[in-house]
């Protein structure tokens, strides 16, 4: 089944493509469809409803359903809350610290949440992903997973090569490393995106 995922994150789309394995993964970049919806939803489920909405109509605007390139839509959206922070940056992850326009990049965003955390006792915190599949405008699955862990103390304990964004801050008492410093098949069974997935993917074979 050809299922179109709601993102340009290649990241992203090889943790989806490992846990649908046989199941084709398209995104719009694939077909060269600008894809840039407003996520402007006060929560993870809503903007991710946002993005799979706006990828369905963009396929059903652009293909007649004979050529059989239309499918169910898959779409996310997740980022990292902060106890301490009030659950910050929650879903301004990717645009953390941006408010003047320039956009940091994953070094400079890791940098300034340690900066704002300071010294906190309370380093809780979680990753969280909400997952649409959307078959229709207005039939649709969702699935909200997390993955808990633990803001290191000092920029110089980030740790890991393997992960994006805020992979290498986040640690996990069990099994006792970063986020980044799990393996790719480890990361799918423990993550928050890779726990949804599952989900989603029990619903597809439902359907």
């Amino acid at each position: 089944m050809t299922i179109w995922f709601a993102s340009g994150n290649a990241h992203k789309r090889g943790e989806l493509a490992a846990i649908l394995d046989g199941h084709r993964i398209r995104i719009p970049a694939d077909e060269g469809l600008a894809f840039d919806p407003e996520e402007n939803g006060a929560t993870f489920l809503e903007n991710a409803l946002i993005k799979a909405r706006a990828l369905y109509r963009l396929v059903a605007d652009k293909y007649p359903a004979d050529t059989g390139m239309r499918g169910p839509v898959i779409a996310d959206d997740s980022g990292l809350c902060v106890d301490a922070l009030d659950g910050r940056p929650g879903i301004y992850s990717a645009r953390y610290g941006s408010e003047g326009g320039k956009k940091l990049n994953a070094a400079e965003r890791n940098a300034l949440l340690l900066k704002e955390l300071g010294d906190a006792p309370d380093r809780k915190a979680r990753f969280v992903c909400a997952m649409v599949l959307l078959f229709s405008g207005d039939r649709f699955f969702a699935a909200q997973e997390t993955l808990e862990g633990e803001i290191i103390r000092h920029a110089k304990d980030a740790r890991g090569s393997g992960g994006f964004g805020y992979d290498p801050i986040l640690w996990l008492p069990e099994p006792g490393c970063t986020v980044a410093e799990l393996s790719g098949e480890e990361k799918n069974r423990r993550s928050h995106r890779g726990k949804a997935g599952r989900q989603i993917a029990k619903i597809l074979a439902d359907n």
